[in-house]
């Protein structure tokens, strides 16, 4: 029988390439045996249901051709329709796959609009030192209230203007021919985020970019770097995103890493997804065998759960409150469980997380989970619901966290399961800073 269907098929998709009319042949006499009994009718359904689905892979992208410069020609005239009709397209036919191409086309250009150039200037242009102490990075909008613009970008690309009274910050837009004062609202060195604000001075209409849920944000996903590398106005780059959460490039933080180029220049650019949104900061190439960062394959940026937390902190009135963006203290002593200690378990039942106070320094201050009563060789196993396998989840959580949030802790000891909640105790600024290196490059 799956000899039969094979055969069939290969006949249905001869018949179809053969042409025009031998395809009419096929659906009239497929028509003819629905006439039939219910037997044939039945077969007809199958022989027919078969052949729609040839046709439409043989000819798959004739047809979307024919659909998209459709597709065009109605946007032209009504955009409304023309819209949805795309996502018609792309919901019955897939036709998002195929439009890939057309897809990032939409997106680099939008993007050119959102997105601006953010210059370190000297107040004094004839002052040599401040000349070669100016850079420029990226930013792109992301709030507009009246007439006040807001800009994300890295605090590498502003640092060497806070506080100086040589250099100052201006922004150039895609649209406009002039350019714009701009004030530092707030930064996050950790992350490597800040925040700046312009006024607009003609009623300008800028768009603002959003980001991506993070839930949608996956290994494989296409995007686009938009930005100006290496000086240039206005340059993209396409690539995939290789890896979602990359920790130890930068301290506490998850680093999104793609491999689309990202140069000199596209610092504090948005990684933008094939529906036009942020999925991260473009931040630093990494490049360590060279004394000048160049391609080689690994372009970081600030992810973007991360990049939130900065943003929305900084936005809000606790930053003005406190003078910067806080993180926590890892609240926990771990070790290493054994594979002895595991190998009978099944996979999936495992737990690695091991509170362990073997080789602590006495002298150290106590961590929250020991001041809060955690023995050596407690397992952790959840965290506020969320199952906890090893000390990785933990940091994930912590970077995340605010000081003075409270942690629901489901541990083992022994053979028992108990509950614990802790609150999170904030981490030693000037430590923190000294463990962050400034990235190489702009």
């Amino acid at each position: 029988m799956g000899q039969f269907f094979a055969y069939l098929e290969d006949k249905i998709k001869k018949l179809f390439l053969a042409g025009g009319t031998a395809a009419k042949i096929v659906i009239r006499s497929v028509l003819k045996v629905l006439s039939w009994s219910k037997s044939f009718k039945t077969l007809g359904l199958i022989a027919l249901t078969v052949y729609i689905s040839v046709a439409i892979n043989a000819y798959y992208r004739p047809i979307q051709e024919v659909i998209h410069e459709g597709i065009v020609w109605t946007h032209k005239k009504n955009e409304a329709l023309g819209n949805f009709i795309y996502e018609a397209n792309a919901l019955l036919l897939n036709g998002k796959d195929f439009d890939r191409e057309r897809s990032s086309k939409k997106v680099i250009w939008d993007a050119y609009q959102q997105v601006v150039m953010v210059n370190t200037v000297p107040v004094d242009i004839e002052n040599v030192g401040a000349r070669s102490m100016a850079g420029r990075g990226t930013g792109w909008f992301y709030h507009i209230e009246k007439d006040e613009a807001y800009i994300v970008t890295n605090h590498h690309v502003v640092d060497s203007a806070i506080n100086s009274d040589q250099l100052k910050i201006q922004v150039a837009t895609g649209i406009d021919m002039w350019d714009y004062d701009a004030e530092i609202v707030g930064v996050d060195e950790i992350a490597d985020i800040a925040i700046i604000k312009i006024i607009k001075k003609d009623n300008e209409e800028w768009e603002t970019l959003s980001f991506e849920q993070y839930e949608e944000i996956g290994t494989g996903d296409s995007v686009v770097v938009v930005g100006h590398g290496m000086g240039m106005t206005f340059t993209a780059t396409q690539g995939t995103i290789t890896y979602k959460e990359r920790y130890g490039s930068r301290p506490y933080n998850l680093m999104l890493q793609v491999d689309a180029i990202i140069n000199q220049g596209n610092s504090g650019g948005p990684i933008i997804n094939m529906k036009g949104n942020v999925v991260g900061v473009a931040q630093s190439i990494l490049s360590p065998a060279r004394q000048i960062p160049g391609w080689d394959g690994v372009g970081l940026a600030v992810g973007s759960k991360n990049a939130q937390r900065s943003i929305e902190f900084i936005m809000g009135p606790q930053y003005h409150a406190k003078g910067y963006v806080p993180y926590v203290e890892f609240p926990f002593s771990l070790g290493n469980v054994d594979f002895d200690d595991v190998k009978d378990i099944p996979k999936e039942d495992r737990y690695l997380a091991k509170i362990d106070y073997v080789d602590n320094d006495e002298s150290a201050t106590k961590t929250v989970g020991e001041m809060a009563g955690f023995e050596q060789d407690d397992i952790i196993m959840e965290i506020n619901g969320e199952r906890i396998i090893s000390s990785y989840n933990i940091i994930k959580m912590m970077i995340y966290a605010f000081p003075g949030d409270e942690w629901d802790i489901t541990f083992r000891r022994g053979d028992k399961e108990m509950i614990k909640t802790i609150a999170l105790r904030e981490i030693d600024r000037n430590k923190l800073l000294q463990a962050v290196n400034p990235p190489r490059g702009r």
